[in-house]
């Protein structure tokens, strides 16, 4: 009989293609070749306000189990309240390190971190109940309360966490700097996000796992124009804002240059009609890779990511790069890699936008098999694999 692993992330949906989601559901599918898996998560796939809007109950999608629990306090204005406090606590004490940001006792933490959803407190009676049917529990992100209180109703020790730590205003509370000091397990994306969390948290340990990345090469889309590329939310906290000011600047500067700005995703923040933006919607991914190989560069403007699935997917289309350099994860990609250009603020991104396009061809492919080479050196299925199983026996032996 196959050992049961569970996988504890909020959002599970095949339309969900980023972030938390895509990396929980991935690990579920390559534990899947050797354990019985469990997915739980809520009944919302909209992280703005945390309806119950999919079926309460059991799922079965590629030989995984999804459980499914009701939230029963999800996203209201005043989880909005709170977290404007928050950051404007944030700005008035820059110049404190690691989680002496706030000064906030426990419970007010505590409520923030409920206050932002979902909570399903069904999910939590359920590992309570069976917790030691599990061989190991994995919780990711840090960031949401069913991470929390899921962790604090397991009664064993054979549980990880896999943080997605961002350099953001919500990680330097100290519930999370404690939580993160008494896990079993950490799992890591990249070296510069365990660095993050020896900043912050105080904590030295933990593996880096990371994720395997789709890495077939796609024949490049034939658009009627140049363009650069942005795939994923659309939205201010994702960068999006500056990436539509710097590309305007761009085209105030270059008034004769043909180069559009292609989005794909969630547009949360509302793109309307620009000059030489197209906005795509939600694309196959097929479409998408497509979009990658045939792009002048993809730009991923976040300040705050912990991989970046979608930088990394065009750097194995050996597309050049041009990211955002307030985020260490994205810099040390570049670096790593000896491919893509950094940028910081608007004016920058102007200029890096000049540099790709100045590459001649031989340029550019040079710059290509530096990002594919780095891609497949790092990122292949059998590693993550191989990194997976040593997690979940390491925590057999707890």
């Amino acid at each position: 009989m196959k050992a049961r692993i569970a996988i504890v992330v909020p959002r599970c949906h095949e339309r969900l293609v980023g972030g938390a989601e895509a990396l929980a559901w991935q690990y579920a599918q390559l534990l899947s070749e050797s354990h019985a898996v469990e997915v739980l998560t809520s009944s919302a796939s909209d992280y703005m306000r945390w309806d119950n809007d999919l079926p309460v109950g059991d799922e079965q999608r590629e030989g995984i189990t999804i459980r499914r629990f009701r939230v029963e306090r999800g996203r209201t204005p005043y989880f909005h309240s709170l977290h404007q406090i928050m950051l404007d606590r944030f700005a008035r004490t820059a110049p404190a390190s690691g989680c002496q940001r706030y000064g906030w006792p426990e419970a007010l933490e505590e409520e923030f971190i409920r206050a932002q959803g979902p909570n399903c407190p069904e999910l939590c009676t359920h590992l309570a109940r069976h917790a030691d049917d599990y061989a190991a529990i994995f919780f990711l992100p840090y960031l949401y309360p069913i991470t929390l209180d899921g962790i604090r109703a397991v009664g064993h020790r054979r549980w990880a966490i896999v943080p997605a730590l961002h350099d953001e205003p919500p990680a330097y509370l100290k519930t999370f700097a404690h939580l993160a000091r008494r896990a079993p397990r950490i799992l890591w994306n990249t070296i510069a996000e365990q660095r993050l969390g020896a900043r912050i948290w105080g904590v030295d340990g933990g593996n880096v796992v990371a994720m395997t990345v789709a890495t077939e090469l796609e024949v490049p889309a034939r658009e009627t124009q140049p363009y650069l590329l942005y795939c994923g939310r659309i939205d201010v906290s994702k960068g999006c804002g500056e990436l539509l000011e710097g590309f305007d600047a761009y085209k105030a500067a270059h008034p004769e240059s043909p180069l559009q700005l292609v989005l794909t995703g969630h547009d949360v923040l509302g793109v309307g009609k620009r000059r030489d933006v197209r906005y795509l919607g939600f694309v196959e991914e097929q479409r998408k890779f497509a979009l990658m190989a045939g792009a002048v560069a993809f730009v991923q403007p976040s300040p705050y990511e912990s991989l970046s699935i979608v930088l990394l997917e065009a750097m194995a289309q050996r597309t050049p790069v041009i990211v955002n350099g307030q985020c260490e994860v994205l810099v040390d990609h570049v670096n790593e890699s000896g491919s893509g250009v950094v940028y910081r603020g608007s004016e920058q991104l102007v200029r890096a936008i000049e540099q790709v396009e100045a590459l001649d061809a031989g340029q550019r492919d040079v710059s290509g098999v530096k990002a594919r080479d780095y891609v497949l050196a790092g990122y292949s299925r059998a590693q993550i694999r191989k990194r997976l199983d040593a997690e979940v026996a390491a925590l057999a032996q707890y």
